[in-house]
């Protein structure tokens, strides 16, 4: 008789936390729902593996909305608080998640309890010094390490041993030069692949 009880108190308690769950996404229910979760966490009975689908996915949403407009970022934290207290109690995986949500809200406490959102970058202004128009149409500074020619050997050098035989510019080695999207077997390049 007592398990039955206690599966069906399970189940009541799952069931709740889901409704809940769904009322945090409203602005009109949310703080009812808030401070309702947050009172039930703070009994560390609450933390345990029959409830921590539900009571995870009920946290979640209250990180999602809790600091949106309209919705009160401090039941929100106090929320968190009340389980960062007790998130000894839950998986490793659940009490790291808290732990990063409890950080995550002490951060935002900085900031009035609001997310911010990068400043846009500055446009960068157009560049018009002479130096950077192409010449003879190649462009300036892309040159490469690969496609500079292999030093003469000592015996082939002239007679003074100081002038290269192509009057000192570089010449294209197209033995060196890579291909951006195949190797000949038709497997990309290592930068192409994701880790």
């Amino acid at each position: 008789m007592a398990d039955s009880t206690f599966a069906e108190h399970v189940a009541t308690t799952n069931n709740r936390l889901a409704s809940l769950k769904h009322n945090l996404v409203d602005p009109s229910t949310f703080s009812e729902s808030c401070i309702e979760l947050t009172k039930w966490c703070q009994d560390q009975r609450a933390f345990t593996a029959h409830f921590e689908d539900n009571l995870m996915s009920a946290l979640e949403v209250a990180m999602d909305y809790g600091t949106r407009e309209n919705y009160d970022y401090m039941l929100t934290h106090g929320l968190v608080g009340a389980c960062f207290t007790h998130r000894k109690y839950l998986s490793k995986q659940s009490g790291t998640r808290i732990s990063r949500w409890y950080e995550q809200m002490r951060r935002l406490k900085k900031n009035g309890g609001k997310r911010k959102r990068a400043p846009p970058k500055p446009k960068e202004p157009p560049v018009t010094s002479s130096s950077s128009a192409p010449v003879n149409g190649s462009l300036p500074g892309l040159t490469s390490l690969c496609t500079l020619p292999p030093p003469p050997p000592p015996s082939s050098q002239s007679s003074g041993g100081l002038a290269p035989s192509n009057g000192g510019q570089p010449t294209e080695n197209n033995n060196f030069m890579f291909s951006s999207t195949s190797n000949s077997d038709g497997i990309p390049p290592l930068g192409f692949f994701e880790i």
